[in-house]
C-alpha cells in the first residue's frame, strides 16, 4: 500500500466504503425484520398464556423494532440518494475533462484556440455545474427535512396497537390452522394403518 494514492484509488476506495456502508445497514435492517418476527411469536404466546405484563412489554418492543427498522429503512434511501448524485457528478466531471482535452487538441492542431467554441463550452460547463448544484441543494434540503421528520415521528405514528393487535390475531390463527392440519394429518395416518391391516 504507497504511501500517496492515485485519485483512482482514493475515488475506488471511497465507492468501497459507501457500499460496506449500503451493505451494514441492508444486514441491520433485516436483522430488525427477523426480530419483529420473533418478538411477535413471543406476544402470541404470551397472549396465549394470558400474560398482560409479558403482552405489553413485547408490543412496545414491536413497536420500537419497527421504529427502528422504518429509521434504517430511511437512511438507507438517503445514502443510496446521495451516492447516485455523486455517481452524476462524476460524470459531469469526467464530461468537463474531455471538453478540456478536447479544446486542448483543438488548440494543438490549429495552433490557436477557436474562442467562440471555447466560450461555449465553458458555458455549457457552467450550466451544468449549476443544475447540479441546484440538484445538490435540493436533496440536501429533502434529507434535513427527513431527518426532522424522523426525530419528530412517533412510534404509534409508524405502528399503531391495532395494526400489531391485528398481528398477534393473525399469527395465532395461523398457528391454530396448523395445528389442525396436524391433527389431521395424525388421524389420518391412523385410519390409513387401519385400512392396511385388513
Amino acid at each position: 500500500m504507497g504511501l500517496f494514492k492515485s485519485k483512482e484509488e482514493r475515488r475506488m476506495e471511497r465507492q468501497m466504503e459507501v457500499r460496506r456502508g449500503i451493505n451494514g445497514i441492508k444486514r441491520q435492517i433485516k436483522q430488525l425484520m427477523k426480530h419483529e418476527k420473533d418478538y411477535l411469536k413471543k406476544a402470541i404466546r404470551a397472549r396465549t398464556l394470558g400474560d398482560k405484563g409479558q403482552l405489553g412489554f413485547l408490543k412496545q418492543t414491536i413497536k420500537r423494532t419497527i421504529g427502528q427498522r422504518v429509521m434504517m429503512e430511511r437512511q438507507l434511501l438517503s445514502i443510496e440518494t446521495a451516492n447516485q448524485i455523486k455517481n452524476q457528478a462524476e460524470a459531469y466531471g469526467q464530461f468537463a475533462k474531455s471538453m478540456n482535452a478536447v479544446s486542448t487538441s483543438i488548440s494543438e492542431v490549429f495552433g490557436e484556440t477557436d474562442f467562440t467554441e471555447t466560450q461555449k463550452s465553458f458555458e455549457r460547463a457552467m450550466h451544468q455545474a449549476e443544475n447540479m448544484e441546484q440538484r445538490m441543494d435540493i436533496f440536501l434540503d429533502m434529507a434535513n427535512e427527513s431527518m426532522g421528520n424522523e426525530t419528530s415521528t412517533t412510534l404509534d405514528d409508524i405502528v399503531s396497537d391495532d395494526a400489531i393487535d391485528r398481528m398477534l390475531e393473525t399469527g395465532a390463527v395461523a398457528k391454530e390452522s396448523r395445528a389442525v392440519d396436524k391433527d389431521i394429518d395424525t388421524g389420518l395416518s391412523e385410519i390409513e394403518r387401519e385400512l392396511g391391516s385388513l
